[in-house]
């Protein structure tokens, strides 16, 4: 259903050659197109799709480059996902731990804060980039079977934010 949608954008774009990203929403079972862009997508889409098809995009890239013919034979057939953490509130961190999680589906965990890093939320100043703690990744048989145990390990990680004071917030509004 996505793939005649995004083979179409591309088409109507004229692009001819090299590794796109096209990206959609389903909106009531439909695809919606956000976005094409002439390039290997970023937030790690090119490591989901090697562990999703054994394909490997940046090598892709090159191969096209290079004017040689990439291999996009898949090697394998599975799904991989990954799950953006997000504090609940702007703050302090104070501890950001996966604690030996570590079942055979999550491929990684990886945090981008530490202990004494500020996280501020958009509606207090910051983005949605630099209130990103970290992600995770997994991997199952299907879309569906990657994205439900990141919920599951969502809520086994340890995350400690302290708030942000009063005073805090105070002068985040004035800045």
């Amino acid at each position: 259903m996505v793939a005649p949608a995004a083979q179409a954008a591309i088409r109507a774009l004229e692009i001819t050659a090299g590794v796109c990203h096209v990206e959609m929403r389903l909106m009531d079972g439909r695809p919606r197109l956000v976005e094409v862009n002439g390039r290997i997508a970023g937030d790690m889409i090119g490591h989901l799709v090697r562990l999703a098809t054994g394909i490997d995009l940046p090598r892709a890239a090159a191969d096209i480059a290079c004017d040689r013919a990439p291999d996009l034979t898949p090697t394998r057939s599975s799904a991989a996902a990954i799950h953006l953490l997000y504090p609940h509130a702007s703050g302090t961190v104070r501890h950001l731990d996966s604690d030996g999680i570590r079942p055979q589906w999550l491929e990684r965990i990886h945090f981008q804060h530490r202990a004494g890093d500020q996280v501020l939320l958009p509606a207090d100043g910051g983005t949605m980039f630099t209130a990103c703690l970290g992600y995770l990744i997994t991997t199952a048989p299907t879309g569906t079977l990657a994205r439900a145990p990141a919920e599951q390990a969502t809520r086994q990680l340890h995350i400690d934010i302290a708030p942000r004071t009063a005073d805090e917030r105070s002068i985040g509004r004035a800045a």
